[in-house]
């Protein structure tokens, strides 16, 4: 699969039922190297397909609850397993569409996940950690590598949105001073990239004005070590080169500021294929998994969208994706935290998207119109969830409601 097809529209998404359902990546693959899977230090027999075919396949089988598990979560599920993220309903147990339910008018702390701005719709705000958007545009962000379409309906308290409700109120509410790297996320996917407008406050803005303030930001200050940062600029610049034009001004700023951070990344890189724990301020190696999956994951995630094709044979590239999938594969059973849990998983996906033929085809299973969707939200306050450990050895074993280590990604928004 190409650099340019990676960041296109159609091209983003990856669709998990072949994963899941598959020969190559059904339960038999699992079966298989079932009695090495909890021994470390025999995983290298395992060819580096059937490694990331047991990782996306057990990573995918921890179960988040509708009304239980927070919005936060449910998107960043949706960020890796796109329209085949599956919820369980808390009450009748049945399993159901993260992303329909999501936009379907659901509740969580008494509050709406969607809601009616003067300029169309947006995510409700922050309020504490692990329940809202934690940043600007974030929910559309992540969720546009589903290629939602713009006029898929979202349900708020007093009307029905659509998508290009939210895209048109991230547009007016854009302005100096306030995180873009969500905004240009996802309006890079949703507008092209010469887009111009006039905010709310009568400002002109553009993609390219986005683009440069996510360029001129210094790495270590952004979110996550700045992994979000550097996937948003990789974002944008993959769909420019997909329009085919070439990379002047800001792109080609944009362009070297990635490359630059692909070196970085490398220059830090551990011997054991896992990244800096200090992500770019430095070396660091961590012991702890939940820590090496919130570094190592969101490395290898922003990587697997920024690298050139001919680049992801590199045995530095290798050892990196065969990390993570060794470090899933072994702590499948261990809580895990749903942001660094799914960002780590989606860096499998992309990779998948990119090497495997057909993978990357896009679909879209869910009806537009609210109407006709089976899995809405019951459009009511549910109650605040409350920590769930995770079972030992259950087949579909939840993930974790609470977090023992915090997301950098709330790091930030707690101090907001």
């Amino acid at each position: 699969m190409s650099l340019r097809a990676i960041g296109s529209r159609l091209a983003c998404v990856a669709v998990l039922v072949s994963v899941v359902c598959g020969p190559a990546f059904g339960q038999d693959v699992v079966r298989k190297y079932a009695a090495i899977l909890d021994q470390p230090d025999q995983l290298q027999r395992i060819p580096q397909k059937d490694l990331i075919a047991i990782a996306i396949r057990e990573t995918s089988r921890r179960t988040l609850v509708a009304d239980y598990h927070t919005p936060w979560q449910v998107v960043h599920g949706i960020l890796a397993l796109r329209w085949d993220l599956k919820l369980r309903e808390k009450e009748s147990g049945q399993m159901i569409s993260g992303v329909e339910w999501i936009m379907g008018g659901a509740y969580y702390d008494k509050q709406p996940l969607w809601m009616e701005t003067p300029y169309g719709g947006q995510g409700h705000p922050f309020t504490r950690p692990w329940a809202f958007e934690g940043h600007p545009t974030q929910f559309l962000g992540y969720m546009c590598l589903a290629n939602i379409p713009l006029d898929y309906e979202v349900a708020t308290p007093t009307k029905i949105i659509t998508v290009r409700d939210i895209v048109a109120d991230a547009k007016m509410q854009v302005r100096t001073g306030r995180e873009i790297t969500w905004t240009l996320w996802a309006l890079s996917h949703y507008e092209p990239s010469d887009a111009q407008w006039t905010n709310a406050a009568g400002e002109p803005w553009s993609i390219e004005r986005l683009l440069k303030m996510q360029v001129d930001e210094p790495v270590t200050s952004g979110a996550c070590g700045g992994c979000h940062g550097l996937f948003a600029l990789a974002y944008a610049r993959n769909l420019k080169m997909e329009s085919g034009e070439p990379l002047r001004g800001v792109w080609l700023e944009a362009d070297q500021k990635v490359k630059r951070y692909i070196e970085e990344a490398r220059s830090l890189q551990n011997a054991d294929g896992s990244f800096s724990s200090n992500h770019f301020l430095g070396p660091g190696q961590s012991q702890e998994f939940l820590k090496r999956i919130t570094t190592s994951g969101h490395q290898l995630e922003w990587l697997m969208m920024a690298l050139p094709q001919n680049r992801l044979n590199e045995e530095w590239v290798q050892r990196g994706i065969n990390s993570v999938a060794k470090d899933l594969i072994v702590n499948r059973n261990v809580e895990a935290d749903c942001g660094p849990l799914y960002h780590a998983l989606h860096s499998l996906v992309l990779y998948r998207q990119r090497t495997v033929p057909g993978y990357e085809e896009p679909k879209i299973n869910s009806p537009v119109k609210l109407a006709e969707r089976k899995h809405k939200g019951k459009g009511a306050p549910v109650i605040e969830p409350a920590r769930v450990p995770q079972p030992a050895a259950k087949p579909n074993p939840a993930v974790k409601s609470a977090s023992r280590v915090v997301d950098l990604d709330e790091e930030v928004s707690a101090k907001q």
